[in-house]
């Protein structure tokens, strides 16, 4: 049997909002790359940034990071029994 048209479009539509969703997040959760004058490892790691240039331990952007708390406190609410 074949698909309907609507099927195979929602299904389309749905895998497109996948993957604009998980761009999203990748564009989200780069690390910052350090791009100056060279400096030393010290100095590179009292600013915040690995030998590599890339930055140290920052990889989750602050608004993904209080959407993630926000979630886990309403569903820790609302498993919670009411009495």
């Amino acid at each position: 049997m074949n698909q309907s048209i609507y099927l195979r479009l929602a299904v389309f539509f749905v895998r497109l909002d996948i993957k604009r969703e998980e761009a999203a997040w990748r564009k989200a959760h780069r690390r910052v790359r350090y791009e100056g004058e060279p400096l030393s490892e010290h100095l590179l790691k009292d600013i915040g940034f690995e030998k590599d240039g890339l930055s140290v331990g920052h990889t989750v952007a602050p608004e993904y990071k209080a959407q993630r708390e926000v979630a886990r406190i309403r569903r820790r609410l609302r498993l919670k029994l009411t009495t």
